[in-house]
C-alpha cells in the first residue's frame, strides 16, 4: 500500500522539519513556490543522488509527491540553483540540530568523529593532461557531533584545508550543548587534550570517554594534566565504544548519498555536505518512527 511507503514517510518528516522556515523571504517575492517546497526538493536531490535537471525530470513522474508538497507546477533547475545559493549555512546547521527535537530525548550522549569526502575533479584523462598539479585528489573534511542513542547528527564542521581533528572538538560540543544538555562525550585519541577535558568537565558538568595518547618520554607539565588525569581515572571502555556509532553514521551517509562532492565553489561544496547531513537525519528519523 502506498501509505506504508518509506519514501512518503521521508517526505512527511522533511515537511515537518522545514515547517519552521518562513514561506517567503520578502513581501515582494513572486510567491510562485514557497521556500519549504524548494528546500524539500533540494533534500530529495541528495536522497536520489540526481543533478538539478535530472531531479526536475524525475519529479514529473511523481504526482503523489507533488500533491503532498502542494506543487501545481515544477520550478526550473536554475530556480533551484539560485535558491541553493541564497540559503545560509547557519540556517541549515540549525535545521540539522533541530532534528533531535522530533524524538523524546531530553539529554544527549554525544560522540565526535571526522571523515573525508572527495571533490569531483574531472576524469582521469582530463587530470592527466593537467599534469602534476592535478595528481593529488583534493578532499573536504566533515566533522560531526551526533547523539549516540538515536544516531542523529547534532552539529557539523566542514574544512577544506588540512587540520588536526581536535580543532573542531570544542565548536562541535558547544553547538551540541545549546541544543540539549549533554550527559557524556566520547571520541577517539585524536581529541585527547587538556583543553577538551576541561571544557566538558568544568563547563558542561558531563562525563568524558576519550582514551589518552601515549606521549612516550615527553613529560606533560603537572598544571596541564589535571582534567586529563581525572578522565583517565574515570575512563569506561563500554562508554567509549559508543563513539563507533558515529563512524556508522559516516559510513551510512556515504553509502546512501555518495562520498563525492560535485559542487565547484567552496560555499556550495559546504552546502552540499550540509544537505547530505540533513538527508541522513531524515532517513534516520524514518527508521526510528517505523520501529516504534
Amino acid at each position: 500500500m502506498i501509505e506504508s511507503s518509506t519514501y512518503l514517510h521521508y517526505i512527511n518528516i522533511a515537511m515537518e522539519i522545514v515547517s519552521a522556515i518562513k514561506p517567503y523571504s520578502s513581501k515582494y517575492s513572486k510567491k510562485t513556490f514557497t521556500r519549504q517546497q524548494l528546500f524539500i526538493l533540494l533534500i530529495l536531490k541528495q536522497k536520489l543522488k540526481l543533478s538539478y535537471e535530472a531531479l526536475i525530470d524525475d519529479m514529473k513522474t511523481r504526482s503523489e509527491i507533488l500533491i503532498m508538497l502542494g506543487l501545481h507546477a515544477l520550478p526550473n533547475s536554475t530556480t533551484l540553483i539560485k535558491f541553493a545559493k541564497r540559503i545560509s549555512c547557519s540556517m541549515m546547521q540549525e535545521i540539522i540540530g533541530s532534528c533531535i527535537n522530533l524524538t523524546r530525548r531530553k539529554k544527549t550522549d554525544v560522540g565526535v568523529d571526522a571523515t573525508g569526502y572527495h571533490l569531483e575533479d574531472g576524469s582521469y584523462h582530463y587530470r592527466k593532461r593537467l599534469g602534476n598539479q592535478a595528481k593529488v585528489r583534493k578532499n573536504l573534511k566533515l566533522s560531526i557531533a551526533a547523539d549516540t542513542k538515536k544516531q542523529l547528527i547534532l552539529a557539523v564542521r566542514i574544512r577544506k584545508s588540512k587540520a588536526h581533528d581536535t580543532r573542531d572538538f570544542l565548536p562541535l560540543i558547544k553547538e551540541s550543548s545549546k541544543i540539549k544538555p549533554i550527559i557524556i562525550v566520547s571520541a577517539d585519541k585524536a581529541y585527547d587534550s587538556e583543553e577538551n577535558y576541561k571544557f566538558v568537565y568544568k563547563n558542561l558538568k558531563a562525563k568524558v570517554a576519550i582514551p589518552q595518547r601515549d606521549y612516550g618520554k615527553k613529560r606533560i607539565p603537572r598544571n596541564n594534566r589535571k582534567y586529563r588525569n581525572k578522565g583517565k581515572r574515570e575512563f569506561n571502555e563500554k562508554e567509549y565504544h559508543q563513539r563507533s556509532k558515529v563512524e556508522t553514521i559516516n559510513f551510512v551517509m556515504k553509502r546512501l548519498f555518495g562520498g563525492v562532492v560535485y559542487a565547484k565553489k567552496w560555499i556550495m561544496q559546504k552546502k552540499e555536505l550540509l544537505f547530505k547531513c540533513l538527508a541522513y537525519n531524515i532517513h534516520r528519523l524514518v527508521k526510528l518512527r517505523i520501529s516504534v
